[in-house]
């Protein structure tokens, strides 16, 4: 019998709580993203747009270190310019 492997997911998983229940819910970026999903310890519905903000900073966040890996830290000077002062 030949078995395929399952492609191993790249999308990050985050927890984050729930407004209702407080409880944490850990999961993929999707599931937050979701129009509508329901929390998994209170089961009351969550809509996309509760989670809007957090998940906005989070990509922020995740987009500048995948940057700064890439390219490399900022190197900013006393005078806010990319070569150095002398």
């Amino acid at each position: 019998m030949i078995r395929k492997n399952k492609p191993v997911s790249s999308e990050p998983k985050i927890e984050l709580a729930c407004p209702y229940c407080n409880e944490s819910i850990y999961a993929a970026l999707s599931w937050f993203k979701k129009a509508y999903s329901t929390c998994p310890a209170c089961d009351k519905g969550l809509a996309a747009g509760q989670f809007a903000p957090v998940i906005s900073d989070l990509e922020h966040a995740m987009d500048a270190s995948s940057e700064e890996m890439i390219f490399g830290a900022p190197h900013n000077s006393c005078c806010g310019k990319d070569s150095c002062c002398h």
